[in-house]
């Protein structure tokens, strides 16, 4: 088993444990029911990223490093800064690119299958449709690129990305004081809730993925007083058929 997906299950079977004795939504009695389309898909995305999706991002990796492409590459830079400046970029590129999302029509017929979960938990960051995966990883090939970032580097970014992703879309009670203060740095649970409101001004809202300070410096970060009264969810797809599998694989095509 390779490092980050060690990382990323024992992150996973923490916070899925700690979720049964401190939830925020209490009364869920049906969590494996709930869980398993997740861990479904989260196989099949873990079979395509191995065989064809890593290829790729690893031909393009070389080929720019080959060819001394990206900022990284050409500013005169210690290590260090190639790093932040790496992780910096990026992850501003995941805040537009999460925008793009929900304001373009066809992004949006894939990544409304992940917002579909109307009891969301730590499983739910495993809840990508596959096409928004592929669609993610071609869009993002230019990306690093332009970036100039090491196959180390988007890895060790990738496993801290998943690890967050884990953490606010779960379940856990977190004290607001200690939500609030760690918001001001990374991503939080109450954050991550207002996103996945089912009011379209909080769905649309709340982009970031990892640090929060871009949606504060973009304008989009929202809250909300007590995220105990948030419906969860989209206003449509909430039938019991769009949490199983198959509705899940066939919400693009409605």
């Amino acid at each position: 088993m390779d490092t980050k997906l060690f990382i990323m299950i024992s992150a996973l079977a923490l916070i899925f444990t700690l979720e049964s004795f401190i939830p925020h939504y209490k009364g869920r009695t049906a969590r494996m029911k709930h869980a398993f389309p997740h861990f479904t898909v989260a196989i099949i995305n873990g079979l395509l990223t191995k065989f064809l999706l890593t290829g790729l991002t690893l031909a393009a990796l070389a080929w720019a490093e080959s060819n001394a492409l990206g900022l990284s590459h050409t500013l005169p830079l210690t290590s260090a800064a190639k790093w932040i400046l790496a992780f910096v970029l990026f992850d501003i590129w995941m805040y537009w690119w999460h925008l793009a999302n929900h304001c373009l029509e066809f992004l949006w017929r894939f990544h409304r299958a992940h917002h579909s979960d109307t009891e969301m938990d730590t499983t739910t960051a495993l809840r990508f449709h596959p096409g928004e995966l592929v669609l993610s990883t071609f869009f993002r090939l230019p990306v690093v690129i332009l970036i100039g970032m090491s196959f180390s580097q988007l890895l060790v970014f990738e496993t801290a990305l998943s690890v967050s992703t884990l953490f606010h879309h779960s379940n856990l009670a977190i004290p607001e004081k200690w939500d609030r203060m760690l918001r001001t740095v990374i991503v939080t649970p109450n954050m991550h809730r207002v996103h996945h409101s089912a009011t379209g001004a909080e769905t649309n809202s709340n982009y970031t993925s990892l640090l929060s300070v871009w949606d504060r410096l973009f304008r989009s970060f929202r809250t909300r007083e007590d995220t105990h009264t948030i419906t969860i969810g989209l206003q449509s797809f909430r039938e019991d058929r769009y949490q199983r599998l198959w509705g899940f694989m066939i919400t693009p095509l409605l």
